[in-house]
């Protein structure tokens, strides 16, 4: 395990950030040139893990922007049960942080095999990855030495818009205006990371009490924000080692609600966006009926230590890139004040019987 800790990483995230939306033509230049030489009907985003949820968060930036769907599916459905191609006129885009994911590899190798056009976006360009696939998109972040990735995953968040912008662009989709102007909102939601890392410490710290016996916690979201509500419950997963779930806000209505007790807790995820109605009415009855319902984002008619009444900018499109923040730090800082070292792992024999990377990475 790397000397390096999230919290670290979390505090580096709004300077990378600031970077990628500044280099964003130079980032993607390869990936916008290609987009529009070619008449795409489909983008599979594949990937695992956190990288997989950076796409379901990307997922609909990029469908608004492009105006042709992106398909999910993760890295080894791809490579071995998807059956249904069109290999002249798919594009592949495989995400992976690190670009030694066994399965990533795999997937992009079958995409290579029916000759459909493919990309890999990655922190690192000297990586099993960008060798066999046929394009690539840096994620310029500098390479993050822990498991549990968090400025990776903003930052991979924040790539693959840009390369939407960028190709939007570049096909003729967006006129110089609408670029200017939505870049410029990237741009000021992304400066205000460090504000939002200020309040989500305070708000940890006023709720320590409390939250320190957690150990089974639903996190909920809705629209673009239902993959930070995934990422966050993968991060607390990955790190607090209880049993955190994640559910998009209807789905939690179909049937989980009814496996809430009272040592169970709840974080709603709730920028002011469409389904915050039912989000604000969902925290109202819970929050009556229940000592542990939290929230990221304000609460209409409520008033409590347990919302997170950050700074937010609340931008349609880009709250996720503000509101994964507080559930990076909520891990962080609840796995340290339990004491959990991250060194030790449950099941230390796991990976050699079932490796998920190509090689060791260099630390």
């Amino acid at each position: 395990m790397s000397d390096h800790t999230m919290y670290e990483y979390v505090h580096e995230t709004r300077k990378a950030a600031l970077g990628i939306v500044e280099k964003s033509q130079e980032l993607c230049a390869g990936f916008a040139r290609q987009y529009a030489s070619k008449k795409y009907s489909r983008i599979w985003l594949v990937a695992s893990g956190t990288s997989n949820n950076a796409c379901i968060t990307a997922k609909y930036f990029m469908e608004k922007t492009l105006g042709i769907p992106c398909v999910l599916v993760n890295s080894y459905n791809f490579a071995h049960y998807e059956s249904v191609f069109y290999p002249e006129t798919d594009l592949m885009v495989a995400v992976t942080q690190e670009g030694e994911s066994t399965n990533t590899i795999d997937a992009i190798e079958r995409a290579n095999s029916m000759g459909m056009d493919n990309f890999v976006v990655t922190e690192y360009l000297d990586n099993t990855c960008t060798q066999i696939a046929k394009g690539k998109v840096t994620i310029d972040c500098d390479r993050e030495f822990m498991g549990p990735k968090t400025k990776g995953y903003t930052c991979t968040v924040l790539t693959l818009y840009i390369m939407a912008l960028e190709a939007a662009k570049a096909a003729g989709k967006l006129s110089e205006e609408e670029y200017s102007s939505i870049k410029a909102r990237m741009h000021k939601t992304v400066d205000n990371l460090d504000n939002v890392i200020a309040a989500s410490e305070k708000w940890f710290e006023k709720n320590k009490a409390d939250l320190l016996p957690c150990e089974k916690c639903y996190v909920i979201g809705y629209g673009p924000n239902w993959g930070t509500a995934v990422e966050g419950a993968l991060k607390s997963l990955e790190t607090v080692r209880y049993a955190f779930f994640s559910f998009e806000m209807e789905e939690f209505l179909h049937g989980p609600l009814a496996s809430i007790k009272p040592d169970v807790y709840t974080i709603i995820v709730a920028p002011p966006s469409y389904g915050y109605e039912r989000a604000n009415g969902l925290f109202k009855v819970m929050f009556e009926q229940h000592p542990h319902v939290y929230s990221i984002g304000t609460q209409k008619g409520f008033s409590s230590s347990h919302i997170l009444e950050a700074p937010f900018i609340n931008d349609e499109d880009f709250s996720t890139l503000e509101y994964c923040v507080p559930l990076q730090l909520f891990a962080y800082l609840l796995y340290t004040a339990k004491g959990i070292d991250l060194n030790v792992r449950n099941y230390p024999r796991t990976n050699g019987a079932l490796p998920t990377k190509a090689k060791p990475l260099q630390r």
